[in-house]
C-alpha cells in the first residue's frame, strides 16, 4: 500500500508551482492588455479628436475647444521692430486684431462674441473700462457709428453725460438735448474721448446697442489686442467667421526620426509661403521622414514615400511680406496661415518629435515673418499618422539656412518602421476607455450628443453605400438629388451626409472665402473634389454643424408630443425623433413611412437604427467616460514601453518553467497519483481514482457510503484529492 505523505508533499509544491504560473500569466495578460497600445510621451495639454482616416486614427486638435487663451503660452521671449514678447505670456496677451486678420475677428460685434464664446459670462456684467477700444473713441464717432445713439437723450446715457460735466463751460442744461444736438452745440464733447473719464463705473450696456457695432468700425481696430476685447479670447477657434480647420486631406506615417547630424536633403514637403513648400537643407538637417500610410513595412513604394519634413529648430527659410520680410522656421500650414506647424526636437534616441505653432503680427506695411513662438502643439512616435494638410507639389530652388542651435540629444541609430511599433498614436491619445470613441462627448438634454453622433455617422455609412459607393468619411460625397419638384437640388455631403442646401451648411460654408461659389457649383450638379470638399467641409466643421443641428431639434423635439405615448418625446423615443429630423429635414412627420428619394431606410426605420446604435454606443466605456470632454490623457514613454514588454516576456518565461517543473513532477510521482482504499472496508474489491473531476463532496459522500471514517483512513487526504479533482480526465475502475 502506498503511503500519501510524499504524494502529499509533491503535490502542495505543484500546487505553488501551478499557483505562482498562474500569477504570471495573469501579469502578463494586464500587461498585454493595458499597455499593447502604442504609448509615447505627452506633449501639450491641447484637447483633441480621433479623426478615423483610412482605417488609421489621425490625432487631430479639437479647435471647437480651442481658444486664443487656452493655447500653451509663448516659450521664447523675442522682438522685432516696435513689437516684443516675452516667455510665458499668453498668445492673446501679444497679438492684436490686425495679426489674425486671417479669421476675420474685425466683422464681428460684441453681442456675436457673446454668442459664440464658451461658457455662460453676460455683458452685461462687464465694465466698459474692460473694452478699452470703445474708451479711445471720440463722443462724436461713437455717434455716428451705434446705431440710433444721436437720438438718445445725453441723460440717457450715463457714460456720455458724466464725460459732458467734466468739460468746462458746458452748460448743465444740455443733458436735456439729444446727443446728436449736443455734440453740434459744443464741439469739445464731439472731440473728447470716452476714457477721460473711470469708465470702470460703467458697464458696456449703459451705451445703447454698443454690443451691436463690428469691430472695424472703432477707429484703432487692428491695434488693440485680442485679450481687450471683451469675450474674444474666449472664442474658440471654429467659431471665427473664417474657422480654423484642417486645409486638405494627406495623412502620412512617419517612418524614421533624424537629428540635425543629417546633410543635404531635398525632398521635403516644409518650407514657407514666400518660398514654396519643398526647400531643401545643406546641413544640421534634423526632420522626419513621411509614407504613405498604407507602406508600412513593404517594399512597394508610392509618390510620397521619402518625403522629408525638416525641422525648423535648426533651418529657417524667407518670409514675410512689405517692408517684414524676413527669416522664420521652416515649416507647413496645415490649418490654414494664422499660425504656421514647426517641426522641432526630433529625437532619435526616443523616437519621438515635438511640433510647436509661430504666429506673426501685421503693419500697415506688411506682415511678418512668424517667428511669435514657439507655442508647444503635438508630439508624435515613430509610426505615428500624422495629418501634414494639402500637398501642393512641385519643386523649389531654395535652400534654407541653418540657425546654428545646438541640439538637445546625441545622436543615435534611429529605429526602421519595421522595428517600430505600428501605427503608433501621436501623443494627448484617448485612453484605453475611450479608444473606439472618435470625439469628447457633450451631453444636451440628457442625451450625449457626440454618441448620437456616431450613430448617425455609422449608419450614414450604408446611405453613403447607396448613394455614391462612398465610405461614410468625411471626404464621402453623395449623389445628385433634387426635392420638393426641384426647388432643393444639392449632394449629401461629409461624414454625416448632410444636404448641401441644408440652411446651416450653407450659411456655414459661405461663412469660408470662396465657399458661396463652391455650395452653387454642387448645387448645380458639380461633383467636387475631396480637397474641395475639405477647404470649404472641413471634419472640423463638419462636427460643428452636426453638434449644432443635434442640440437644436433636441430641444424641439422635446416641445413635441409623441402619438405613441401622448406625451412630449423623452428616452429611446426622443432619439428616434432627433435621427428623423436629422434624415428627412426639421419639419419631417413622425414616424413616416417614406424614404428618402434614394430608398432604403424609412424614417421610421432610420429613427430605430439609430436608437439602437446610440443604446450600443452608450453602453460601451465610451458611457464611462463620456463625461470627460477632453478625452485626454497622459501616456507612459517610450523607455516605459520597452519595460513593459520585457517584463510581458519575462512574466511569460517564468510561466512556462515553473509549468514544465510541474509536468515534470507530474511523471515522476506517476505512481504515486493512485488511490487504493483498504479492501476490508470495501468487501473483496478495491477501486482506484485516477484525476477525477467530479466534485469533492460526491466523493466524500461515496467514500462515507461505504463507511470509511476519514480520520482513521491514511488514503483519504483532502488536500490531494482537491488536487486530483481539477486533473483533465475521471475514471473509477475496479481492482
Amino acid at each position: 500500500m502506498n503511503s500519501p505523505k510524499p504524494l502529499k508533499k509533491s503535490n502542495q509544491i505543484g500546487s505553488a508551482l501551478i499557483a505562482a504560473s498562474t500569477l504570471c500569466l495573469i501579469f502578463a495578460a494586464i500587461c498585454i492588455t493595458f499597455f499593447s497600445f502604442p504609448s509615447i510621451a505627452s506633449a501639450s495639454p491641447l484637447p483633441t479628436k480621433i479623426w478615423e482616416k483610412e482605417q488609421s486614427r489621425v490625432l487631430l486638435p479639437d479647435w471647437s475647444q480651442i481658444t486664443f487663451n487656452s493655447l500653451p503660452a509663448v516659450a521664447s521671449s523675442g522682438s522685432s521692430g516696435d513689437r516684443s514678447w516675452q516667455a510665458g505670456t499668453s498668445v492673446d496677451n501679444i497679438l492684436k486684431l490686425g495679426d489674425i486678420n486671417d479669421v476675420k475677428p474685425e466683422i464681428l460685434s460684441l453681442e456675436a462674441i457673446e454668442q459664440l464664446a464658451l461658457g455662460d459670462i453676460n455683458l452685461e456684467n462687464i465694465s466698459l473700462s474692460a473694452f478699452p477700444l470703445a474708451g479711445k473713441q471720440t463722443v462724436g464717432h461713437l455717434a455716428e457709428i451705434v446705431p440710433n445713439l444721436s437720438q438718445f437723450q445725453l441723460s440717457d446715457v450715463p457714460p456720455i453725460a458724466s464725460l459732458s460735466s467734466q468739460i468746462a463751460g458746458v452748460n448743465p442744461n444740455i443733458n436735456q438735448l439729444q446727443i446728436g444736438q449736443a455734440i453740434k452745440q459744443v464741439p469739445q464733447l464731439a472731440q473728447a474721448k470716452l476714457n477721460q473719464i473711470d469708465l470702470s463705473e460703467f458697464a458696456i450696456a449703459q451705451i445703447p446697442n454698443l454690443n451691436s457695432v463690428n469691430l472695424e468700425q472703432f477707429s484703432g481696430w487692428s491695434e488693440e489686442l485680442i485679450s481687450n476685447i471683451p469675450l474674444l479670447s474666449q472664442v474658440p477657434l471654429s467659431n471665427f467667421p473664417v474657422p480654423i480647420a484642417s486645409i486638405g486631406s494627406t495623412v502620412m506615417r512617419i517612418d524614421t526620426i533624424y537629428s540635425r547630424y543629417e546633410s543635404k536633403r531635398s525632398n521635403t514637403i516644409s518650407g514657407s509661403d514666400v518660398e514654396g513648400f519643398a526647400v531643401a537643407c545643406e546641413k544640421d538637417c534634423a526632420y522626419i521622414e513621411l509614407d504613405d500610410m498604407e507602406n508600412v513595412g513593404r517594399r512597394a513604394t508610392g509618390p510620397l514615400e521619402g518625403k522629408q519634413w525638416i525641422s525648423g529648430k535648426y533651418q529657417e527659410v524667407r518670409g514675410g511680406s512689405g517692408c517684414l520680410i524676413g527669416w522664420e522656421p521652416t515649416g507647413r500650414h496645415p490649418f490654414g496661415e494664422v499660425f504656421k506647424v514647426v517641426v522641432m526636437e526630433p529625437s532619435e534616441t526616443s523616437d519621438t518629435v515635438d511640433t510647436a505653432l509661430y504666429f506673426r503680427f501685421t503693419l500697415p506695411c506688411g506682415k511678418s515673418p512668424y517667428i511669435i513662438g514657439p507655442v508647444p502643439f503635438l508630439s508624435y512616435s515613430v509610426n505615428s499618422p500624422m495629418f501634414v494638410g494639402r500637398l501642393e507639389g512641385g519643386s523649389s530652388n531654395s535652400i534654407s539656412r541653418s540657425k546654428g542651435v545646438a541640439s538637445e540629444t546625441k545622436p543615435s541609430k534611429p529605429l526602421s518602421s519595421n522595428q517600430a511599433k505600428k501605427n503608433a498614436l501621436p501623443t494627448q491619445p484617448v485612453p484605453e476607455s475611450k479608444r473606439e470613441c472618435a470625439r469628447p462627448a457633450t451631453y444636451v438634454s440628457g442625451v450625449d450628443v457626440a454618441s448620437l453622433g456616431e450613430a448617425l455617422a455609422k449608419l450614414s455609412e450604408g446611405t453613403a453605400n447607396l448613394e455614391s459607393a462612398a465610405s461614410a468619411d468625411y471626404e464621402a460625397i453623395g449623389e445628385m438629388v433634387c426635392t420638393e419638384g426641384a426647388r432643393n437640388c444639392g449632394r449629401a455631403i461629409g461624414r454625416y451626409q448632410f444636404m448641401s442646401y441644408r440652411e446651416d451648411v450653407q450659411r456655414t460654408v459661405s461663412s469660408i472665402p470662396g465657399g458661396t461659389d463652391f455650395l452653387v457649383r454642387v448645387n448645380r450638379g458639380q461633383k467636387p473634389t475631396t480637397e474641395e470638399l475639405f477647404q470649404y467641409f472641413p471634419p472640423a466643421v463638419q462636427d460643428k454643424v452636426l453638434q449644432n443641428s443635434l442640440a437644436e431639434n433636441l430641444v424641439s423635439s422635446q416641445q413635441e408630443i409623441d402619438p405613441k405615448t401622448g406625451q412630449v418625446f423623452k428616452g429611446d423615443r426622443l432619439i428616434e425623433r432627433v435621427a428623423q429630423k436629422h434624415f428627412g429635414g426639421f419639419g419631417s412627420k413622425i414616424d413616416a413611412s417614406y424614404s428618402n428619394i434614394l430608398g432604403g431606410y424609412s424614417l421610421k426605420q432610420y429613427g430605430e437604427k439609430v436608437r439602437e446604435l446610440y443604446n450600443h454606443n452608450t453602453s460601451d466605456n465610451c458611457q464611462a467616460n463620456s463625461g470627460d470632454s477632453n478625452g485626454i490623457s497622459n501616456s507612459v514613454g517610450s523607455a516605459i514601453t520597452l519595460n513593459v514588454s520585457l517584463s510581458i516576456k519575462v512574466a511569460l518565461f517564468i510561466s512556462s518553467f515553473l509549468g514544465g517543473m510541474w509536468f515534470l513532477i507530474r511523471l515522476f510521482h506517476k505512481r504515486k497519483q493512485q488511490f487504493f482504499f483498504d479492501t476490508n472496508r470495501f468487501g473483496d474489491s478495491s477501486y482506484s481514482w485516477h484525476g477525477c473531476t467530479l466534485p469533492l463532496n460526491l466523493r466524500k459522500e461515496e467514500v462515507e457510503k461505504q463507511g470509511i471514517n476519514n480520520s482513521n483512513s491514511k488514503l483519504f487526504d483532502i488536500q490531494t484529492a482537491l488536487i486530483v479533482a481539477h486533473t483533465p480526465c475521471c475514471k473509477w475502475f475496479k481492482q
